[in-house]
């Protein structure tokens, strides 16, 4: 079995509309005006954990709010892993 290191931050704010859940990771996509934000955030924290972190981030709606969760398996990163280009 391997271990895995889980990390959930939630939040009480209603959570994200079903409409565009499927969409919040793409980049350039926001529900905020041209001049409060550009819509790479979310797009940058999903390439950071996937790309260099060998994790996944997901999101869910909970009973108050929504919940982004990462999952990171220590064997995949660290001085031990064996990423592309290591020596």
């Amino acid at each position: 079995r391997q271990q895995k290191t889980i990390l959930e931050v939630e939040d009480n704010a209603g959570g994200v509309g079903e409409e565009i859940i499927e969409k919040i990771f793409e980049p350039y996509f926001s529900t905020k005006t041209e001049k409060n934000g550009t819509g790479l955030g979310l797009y940058m924290c999903k390439t950071i954990v996937e790309e260099h972190l060998k994790g996944e981030i997901t999101v869910e709606n909970r009973e108050k709010g929504a919940c982004f969760k990462i999952t990171l398996r220590p064997d995949k990163i660290g001085p031990n892993s064996s990423h592309e280009g290591s020596e």
